[in-house]
């Protein structure tokens, strides 16, 4: 065999090493990317219906997962609102915002799992406590809670009622504050109607502060001026409430006169 042969052989044999340096080392990492990398859902067989693996925001589905989608899906028919908490472990991450950001990563990826309106969702980012060993086994990160429509806003005549379902937060579902501004109209220039609208606060248990009456009420407050309802047609005034269901604590009423 000449010089020449063994020359392009060598070439040959080279450049098929390099191929496969190629494809092990930078083209197969980047289609096998890991859940860390990727918001692709993984189907396994796990006793959660959605699970994580530490730091990660892919959702895995597992038992009971069926049932979950199906309850998300007949939110509109079962007229409820929902609350999709997204959780972190504090030592996920370094930053809290990250923390924050990686709860709503989760919360984000979830719902785009279920493909559902989010005019009925509220959401909400909170820490968790470790129970287990979730650096090496996944883990529950979003719980659902599922609130009755007519327990967070509900109307009769002249009077309308709506409370707000997360603690220490003024956001309402959309599909609440579409009710709300339906009902409250838009008053023509001739309209002399005086709107009341009275905000509570928590006094059962650990009270809130009072503040929170007053905010819930001018956040409302804003909502009417924005639709059209002059400052001196609008009367604000707070309270207390001590009812058991904490949720209708935290509430505005709101009356025409």
């Amino acid at each position: 065999m000449t010089i020449k042969n063994l020359a392009y052989l060598a070439l040959v044999a080279g450049w098929i090493c390099f191929c496969y340096w190629l494809y092990a080392e930078r083209i197969s990492p980047r289609l096998n990317r890991t859940g860390e990398e990727s918001n692709e859902t993984q189907t396994d067989s796990l006793p959660y219906p959605l699970s994580f693996k530490w730091a990660s925001d892919t959702v895995m589905v597992g038992t009971g997962f069926d049932k979950v989608k199906a309850d998300m899906d007949s939110m509109a028919v079962r007229d409820e609102v929902v609350i999709v908490r997204g959780f972190y472990f504090r030592d996920e991450a370094t930053e809290i915002s990250e923390l924050q950001e990686l709860g709503k990563r989760r919360i984000n990826n979830t719902l785009k799992l279920f493909g559902v309106n989010d005019r009925r969702i509220l959401t909400e980012v909170a820490p968790q406590e470790i129970t287990a060993d979730v650096r090496v086994y996944p883990f529950e990160a979003i719980s659902i809670e599922r609130l009755q429509m007519e327990d967070v806003i509900k109307w009769s005549g002249d009077t309308f009622e709506v409370c707000f379902p997360l603690k220490d937060s003024l956001v309402l579902p959309a599909i609440c504050l579409d009710k709300l501004v339906t009902w409250m109209g838009i008053p023509g220039e001739d309209n002399l109607t005086k709107l009341h609208i009275t905000g509570t606060a928590d006094g059962g248990g650990i009270a809130e502060p009072s503040d929170w009456a007053m905010e819930r009420a001018l956040y409302i407050k804003n909502t009417a001026v924005d639709k059209g309802w002059k400052e001196d047609q609008i009367q604000l005034s707070t309270g207390q409430r001590n009812h058991p269901l904490t949720l209708w604590n935290r509430c505005v009423v709101l009356y025409f006169e």
